[in-house]
């Protein structure tokens, strides 16, 4: 099926570009131009991200700043992992240039916060919701994890479904409702975003604090490997259209994201790509597209980055206390995954040596049983049963001499 909508597409293509050059239609040229023809149709059609490929962006100075299957235009901007924020100047093929903007100072601030956010992340909150919500979706739900998933894409729903369903987890465990859509949308064509525009609708009828459209990239795997905690994982980027009209609002909540993230789980957030597109953040200000490793990463280390991204959400939806307590119990839970480790551990050398110091696992099994019967009653203070007719005299009673 992916191959069908790629000839089409080619198709398409060819179609539309014997019309340009016998100029029954022109090619739309309006600000975040298209950055050839082939990509002026594929605006046309709603498609926001190459078939094949992949876009590299670069500084003035050299320095590779990001890679990422969605078409890069001039006009857009990126907000890097180190906090600097370049503008796309020029793109020649699939390379692309921006210039320094400015710094965006690490563990800043802001003086105002984007209205309906209920707390600033290092305050209590504002306003206790009657229930916490969070809206989860899937524009191209096909999308999937090659090593975990055995294909790149799967139309009755990839990777990127469960990967969902992890930080819908993680959510829940942090007491905030977590609602997920697991329609797929496909095929992933320029439909996908209409028919995910419908499902957004009826989760934001929910009226959830915050909705994001989950996807993953298509870039070389090392793009997005990090370690967080000590636990490879693949990092998230996150993604704000341009051409909507919360996009200043959007701008701010993305910015915080990545403060917050910074602070507490570095190297989580990769960065912030700002595309040219909607994304249907026209419905919400507290709308996000995010990106959560490639399609080369396994996905389980996609689905981990996600249990530190729910607790980065909640903290700033919900204040510090929330992430507080989810942190103790992630770390109550990962300190008794390590004490059963270690026993099982101990166990096993235990019944090693037995074997070794027995010669058999017959006489391992007697000497064990004999540890239990006699040497750990000893430490839990039993005494051994005596036998019937034979037990000792009580000690406040004096033998008769």
């Amino acid at each position: 099926m992916k191959d069908i909508n790629k000839l089409s597409l080619t198709l398409i293509t060819t179609l539309v570009l014997l019309l340009f050059s016998a100029g029954l239609v022109n090619p739309p040229l309006a600000q975040g131009q298209p950055n050839s023809i082939e990509e002026g149709i594929q605006e046309m059609l709603g498609l926001d991200e190459l078939a094949e490929g992949y876009f590299t962006l670069l500084s003035d100075e050299g320095l590779r700043l990001l890679r990422t299957a969605r078409v890069i235009r001039v006009g857009n901007q990126y907000h890097t992992l180190d906090n600097k924020l370049y503008e796309v100047h020029t793109v020649e093929g699939h390379t692309a240039w921006a210039r320094f903007v400015k710094d965006i100072p690490l563990g800043a601030k802001p003086t105002a916060y984007p209205p309906g956010i209920a707390t600033r992340w290092d305050a209590q909150p504002v306003q206790q919701q009657e229930e916490r919500k969070i809206a989860i979706y899937h524009t191209h739900g096909d999308e999937s994890y090659v090593p975990s998933d055995g294909s790149e894409s799967i139309d009755e729903g990839g990777g990127i479904i469960q990967v969902g369903a992890a930080f819908a987890e993680a959510l829940e465990e942090m007491g905030v409702k977590a609602i997920q859509s697991e329609e797929t949308h496909y095929p992933h064509d320029a439909g996908a975003y209409n028919r995910s525009r419908r499902t957004a609708v009826e989760l934001l009828g929910e009226k959830p604090d915050a909705i994001f459209d989950v996807h993953r990239d298509a870039v070389p795997p090392e793009e997005y490997e990090a370690q967080v905690d000590g636990e490879q994982i693949t990092q998230v980027q996150l993604v704000v259209g341009q051409q909507n009209q919360n996009m200043g609002t959007i701008q701010q909540y993305a910015e915080e994201l990545k403060r917050i993230g910074d602070e507490k789980y570095p190297n989580l957030i990769k960065g912030i790509f700002y595309a040219s597109g909607d994304y249907n953040q026209d419905l919400s200000p507290h709308s996000l597209l995010i990106e959560v490793g490639t399609h080369e990463n396994p996905r389980e280390q996609a689905e981990e980055a996600m249990t530190f991204f729910a607790d980065v959400t909640t903290t700033y939806l919900y204040g510090e206390g929330v992430a507080a307590q989810s942190g103790r119990d992630r770390t109550t839970k990962s300190a008794s995954k390590g004490i059963l480790w270690l026993l099982g551990a101990l166990v096993l050398v235990g019944g090693i040596y037995l074997y070794i110091a027995t010669g058999s696992w017959e006489g391992a099994g007697k000497k064990l049983r004999q540890f239990i019967s006699t040497e750990f009653r000893d430490v839990l203070g039993q005494r051994p049963r005596q036998p019937a007719g034979n037990e000792p005299p009580p000690d406040d009673i004096e033998e008769e001499k």
